[in-house]
């Protein structure tokens, strides 16, 4: 019996789920022509399904799973809902006219050791590639919990993970970086959850410290692991909407660009970004020729001293 989730009022599952912000989510067909998204919530395999009436949980039919899901969609942490945030957002001009194409989309709650791995596995990396490696670590190293899902590894199991093991899992030159992380949080020598508390620019240091982390992937950490809404993660395609829509094509470094999106939209900067960054993708695709020279390599080698700075 499908359980109907009217808390997500305004949230477009779609388009959330595909905003680049988790990976263990994919689409199987449904009734009538609509597709069910499936993914993993810690122990947990959520089937759920959007349609003109709203968003339903398919399965498990229970009252955990539906908790499960509204903390993971947002619901339980954001009082105004997408609606409120969105409205809030359109009041700034260029936003406004972006909303309409990219409206519904919210930040996902999810489990910070999780977001943690996952991104340091997105450095010069694809989605395609960072959801194929993510679902061989979990199979390779994640509880079983049936019909072939597997919970995503706990940090102890990646610490004492054997390095040809995390080869088979195509993490590439990123291997070494996850144990290493992982070997943090393992150890207890990194708090996750206390960098919720710290204040927003200690909690980026430390994140900084890290293996493998660098600056885009320490402000996704803080985004999509630890709701730190003020955080706005720049790659390439946030810094060609920033470019074209807020200084008429002059360029901006990521430094640049950070400090004018927190000035510009405090608290609300995460959100801001995940608009900028849809809208991007789907309405900028084309590169200028000024932008083709600062874009990030496909693939960077890893520094013989210190770890890698993220794209």
């Amino acid at each position: 019996m499908p359980t109907w989730i009217p808390e997500a009022d305004g949230l477009h599952l779609a388009r959330t789920l595909e905003s680049g912000q988790a990976f263990r989510w994919r689409w199987n067909p449904g009734r009538d022509g609509a597709r069910v998204a499936v993914g993993v919530i810690g122990r947990e395999v959520l089937q759920v399904e959007q349609d003109a009436r709203g968003l339903c949980l398919l399965s498990p039919d229970t009252q955990e799973a539906r908790r499960l899901l509204l903390d993971y969609l947002g619901c339980s942490r954001e009082p105004r809902g997408v609606a409120g945030i969105e409205a809030a957002l359109a009041e700034d001009g260029v936003l406004a006219r972006i909303l309409p194409h990219t409206r519904g989309i919210a930040i996902l709650a999810q489990d910070p050791w999780e977001v943690l791995i996952s991104f340091i596995i997105s450095a010069n990396n694809n989605i395609p590639k960072i959801t194929q490696s993510i679902e061989r670590l979990a199979r390779a190293f994640g509880e079983p919990l049936g019909d072939g899902a597997h919970a995503f590894p706990a940090p102890a199991r990646l610490a004492a993970a054997r390095p040809q093991t995390l080869a088979a899992c195509l993490l590439g030159y990123r291997a070494p970086y996850v144990r290493a992380a992982a070997r943090m949080v393992a150890d207890g020598g990194l708090d996750l959850a206390a960098l919720r508390l710290v204040p927003f620019e200690a909690a980026r240091e430390r994140l900084l410290e890290v293996p493998g982390v660098g600056e885009k992937v320490a402000d996704c950490i803080l985004l999509f692991g630890l709701g730190r809404t003020a955080a706005f993660p720049v790659d390439v395609w946030v810094t060609r909407a920033v470019e074209r829509l807020y200084f008429r094509g002059r360029p901006r470094t990521p430094k640049q660009i950070q400090a004018f999106a927190r000035a510009r939209f405090g608290p609300l900067a995460g959100h801001a970004q995940q608009h900028l960054f849809a809208y991007a993708r789907a309405y900028l695709r084309v590169a200028r020729a000024s932008e083709l020279g600062r874009q990030a390599p496909k693939h960077r080698p890893p520094t013989p001293r210190g770890h890698p700075r993220g794209t």
